[in-house]
């Protein structure tokens, strides 16, 4: 799990598929400043988001790296435009299996007087999903808060 920006111009967005409230993308290519490239593979993006980010824009995007997937989940374009909007899905995901495997347990507690251990394995991954994604989320948000004041000259 790890946060970072890139200064830079989106050279090319390839989408690979749009789901509720997040895009998914084979790649997003970035030009630096000093005329090198990067690439972030498979990146997750909000739908918010995603429609502010298009190739051409310049500015500095902050990105994500979280236990199964990476993304983008702000930026701040030369333009002035400036967007903080990260993607929740594996905190929901979390969040629901939480409350399903806690109700199956307690249940099975009160009826069996015992605690199912496949029920006890998906709480305790639903709590390292919901913990993990939690913390990675406001990190972010104070990352980017902490950078509000800034600003950045993308260049090439």
């Amino acid at each position: 799990m790890s946060l970072s920006i890139i200064d830079g111009t989106i050279e090319s967005m390839d989408l690979k598929r749009a789901a509720a409230k997040v895009r998914i993308y084979r790649s997003i290519v970035f030009r630096l400043p000093d005329g090198e490239s990067r690439t972030i593979v498979k990146p997750y993006v909000h739908e918010s988001l995603a429609r502010e980010l298009a190739p051409g824009t310049k500015g500095r995007f902050y990105l994500f790296s979280s236990i199964d997937h990476r993304g983008v989940q702000a930026m701040r374009a030369d333009d002035g435009r400036a967007l903080f909007a990260y993607p929740r899905s594996n905190e929901v995901i979390g969040l629901v299996l939480l409350v399903i495997s806690g109700i199956w347990v307690g249940a099975m507690i009160v009826i069996a007087q015992g605690i199912p251990v496949w029920g006890a394995i998906v709480l305790a991954l639903a709590i390292v999903i919901v913990v993990v994604n939690r913390k990675l989320r406001i990190d972010a948000e104070r990352q980017y808060a902490a950078d509000s004041g800034r600003t950045f000259a993308a260049n090439g």
